[in-house]
């Protein structure tokens, strides 16, 4: 197994609010930033309480969520891309750009975690 694991922690996002409050209107534009860099989307759930929001789409043996809490303005993005054959890496990359990107935080913490041992 071999993957890349990204996370990022976005904070006082100046997106559309609409976005931070309704997982209805996140899910979908998540989706469609995925597919552009070429991954295949198998599920999603998308969730909404008067606190959050949260989408999950499952991959072939990955992972994007997001989760915003709109009170605080604020989100967590996860991005795990896995396929043993094949370097993910610029997928992921590209689509946590593009996640960060959409919800204009005015900082945020990232990290990267190489998964597995390469076989």
């Amino acid at each position: 197994m071999r993957g890349l694991h990204l996370t990022a922690d976005l904070y006082q996002c100046r997106c559309d609010d609409r976005l931070l409050r309704d997982a209805g209107q996140l899910g979908p534009w998540c989706r469609q930033a995925a597919e552009s860099v070429g991954l295949e989307v198998e599920h999603e759930v998308f969730a909404t309480d008067p606190q959050r929001s949260s989408v999950a789409l499952l991959l072939a043996g990955s992972h994007v969520c997001l989760h915003t809490w709109p009170g605080d303005r604020s989100a967590s993005v996860d991005v795990y891309l896995s396929q043993p054959e094949v370097d993910l890496s610029a997928k992921a990359r590209g689509l946590m750009f593009a996640l960060v990107q959409r919800l204009q935080p005015e900082w945020t913490e990232q990290r990267s975690l190489d998964r597995g041992d390469g076989q």
